[in-house]
């Protein structure tokens, strides 16, 4: 029988499995081997891995209860503070409400007095000093008043009463027969007794002045008004009361500008009685009582009865100082003056004769005594002139230019002059200008110089 020849491909085929069989036989080893490594790692970190989840567990539970302590303690700490903010509104709110209801019950102080233009009190002032006569000076003192918007009346202080003397801004229906015939008593309880008594500024209404009636029915003043009475102080005294109210208008009175007035009228006074050389000697005149309205008998009647009107020192004011300064200015005219340069000088023309006195006697009494105030008050006007500036009217006789010196002085006085008297004689006959050459002249009309205007009549 013959012998089979091997297949070379199952050969091959044999050979393979066998290769794998035994690769798979050392893989199977390793994985035997791997897997007891394994066992073993499992071993030794299970115990430390159970520890681990373990301590996971705790740190899981100890967070949950610390987010819910926190959750409480925030709700907690929220209730405390809306509880605050609730407790610190309520107080604001209080606090508010207090506040509005202060606010509401709030008046306000009233407005301070509106202070004067400096420039209109410096003017009033000086026109009070160019007053010459003390019934001018009161005149004076409520014109300038009414110039800063207040109703203005002066009261003389004369024994126990106060007598209307002068007024501005009340209007026609307040004469100056009225305003004579308005008596205040000082003997009673009134604000015009608080002003004489106490010297200083008292501020009223028409409510205080009721005891007054003649005052209400005559100077008006409205129930709202605020009425401020100043004193006059002179030689030591309340001469006069200041009466001034707004007049119905709303802004306050300027107080501090008043009392500037009254300060400067009651030093003008003084002023006047010290040119004068003190207190005149008068003469006791006839009482003039005023008429008595019947609706306020009883009042007038308890008043003290009214004192004889003292004569005004202007007159001997006049002589007196027209007395000192003829002797001063004899004194300078005396003076020995350098002999002239030795040449030729033709022969100086006699002065002109003063000019004649106006006739009046054929006036009626009244007239007449305009014409004679008005010769007394130029004397005045021009005394001043020439006391307060003797220098001046020594060198303008010297040199024949006595208006040229003294031209401010003379035309303000002048003007003063024409105040006063321009409506009454001065259209007929100008007194100023002939005491001017009369006194500062010595009846020589050419030493007043080329520029005086001469007269205005």
């Amino acid at each position: 029988m013959a012998e089979t020849t091997p297949n070379p491909i199952e050969a091959l085929v044999t050979e393979a499995r066998q290769r794998i069989a035994e690769a798979m036989s050392a893989k199977a080893g390793q994985l035997d081997e791997l897997e007891k490594s394994l066992l073993d790692f499992q071993g030794q970190w299970k115990k430390p891995l159970e520890e681990m989840e373990r301590q996971l567990n705790e740190l899981r539970d100890s967070q949950h209860k610390l987010q819910e302590e926190i959750e409480r303690q925030l709700d907690l700490l929220a209730g405390h503070r809306m509880q605050e903010l609730r407790d610190r509104q309520k107080k604001l709110e209080e606090t508010v409400q207090k506040q509005l209801d202060q606010l509401a019950a709030y008046q306000p102080p009233p407005a301070p007095a509106p202070a004067a233009p400096l420039d209109k009190v410096l003017n009033s002032v000086r026109n009070l000093i160019t007053a010459t006569l003390p019934e001018q000076v009161m005149e004076v003192l409520t014109e300038e008043a009414a110039q800063i918007g207040v109703r203005a009346a002066v009261f003389d202080v004369r024994g126990k009463s106060a007598w209307g003397s002068s007024a501005h801004g009340f209007g026609s229906d307040l004469s100056a027969k009225i305003l004579r015939g308005l008596v205040v008593p000082l003997n009673q309880e009134n604000p015009f007794r608080q002003t004489f008594e106490t010297g200083d500024a008292v501020t009223t209404t028409a409510d205080h002045l009721k005891k007054n009636r003649n005052i209400l029915d005559k100077l008006k003043p409205g129930k709202q008004d605020e009425i401020l009475l100043l004193p006059v102080r002179s030689a030591g005294s309340v001469s006069a009361i200041l009466y001034s109210d707004s007049g119905g208008k709303e802004p306050p009175l300027p107080v501090d500008a008043l009392k500037i007035l009254s300060e400067f009228a009651g030093a003008q006074l003084d002023r006047l009685m010290a040119l004068s050389g003190g207190p005149a000697e008068t003469e006791e005149k006839e009482v003039h009582e005023p008429e008595r309205e019947p609706e306020h008998e009883e009042q007038q009647e308890a008043a003290t009865a009214p004192e004889p009107e003292k004569q005004e020192p202007w007159e001997e004011a006049v002589n007196k100082a027209a007395g000192v300064q003829a002797a001063e200015a004899t004194a300078v005219e005396e003076a020995p003056a350098p002999p002239p340069a030795p040449e030729p000088v033709a022969e100086a023309p006699p002065p002109p004769a003063p000019a004649p006195a106006a006739d009046v006697s054929q006036l009626s009494e009244e007239d007449q005594k305009y014409h004679k105030d008005a010769k007394r008050f130029a004397k005045l006007l021009v005394s001043e002139i020439e006391l307060y500036n003797k220098t001046k009217v020594a060198d303008g006789r010297k040199n024949g230019d006595l208006y040229k010196r003294l031209k401010s002085d003379i035309e303000r006085s002048r003007l003063t002059f024409q105040k006063r008297f321009a409506k009454t004689v001065g259209k007929q006959f100008d007194y100023f200008h002939e005491e001017i050459i009369r006194t500062l002249a010595n009846n020589d009309a050419s030493l007043m110089g080329p520029e005086y205007p001469g007269s205005s009549a």
